[in-house]
């Protein structure tokens, strides 16, 4: 299996038309709209809320989608589904995982498109 990689500018150029001015839009929209939603996140974990965790879970796999933020996207996906399940042990240390995947997808966001 191969691991995907943190940000796919390629993919991300194509999804977007090759239109520069509209991929540094999104992107911005989404650091901004993912940071948020962390925050969310880490509260509906505290809460142990697993039905809103997992609508905004599916929010930010969304939107990593847009960004070809495909590392940031599976493990969201991995965890919206531990959450559907119940199975919430997991959960603090991929929250972890995660908040790291944002950063790196932030800098190569940073790198390629926010230039």
């Amino acid at each position: 299996m191969f691991e995907p990689k943190v940000f796919d500018n390629t993919d991300y150029e194509s999804r977007l038309a090759y239109n520069h001015e509209l991929m540094t839009l999104v992107a911005v929209e989404f650091v901004k709209e993912a940071t948020t939603l962390l925050g969310v996140l880490q509260a509906h974990m505290a809460d142990e809320d697993w039905d809103n965790f997992a609508l905004v879970a599916h929010r930010l796999k969304g939107a990593a989608l847009e960004v070809s933020g495909y590392r940031f996207c599976r493990l969201i996906a991995e965890m919206e589904k531990l959450s559907i399940k119940r199975e919430s042990g997991l959960l603090p240390t991929s929250y972890v995982t995660l908040n790291d995947e944002f950063k790196a997808l932030v800098l190569a966001l940073n790198q390629e498109v926010l230039r």
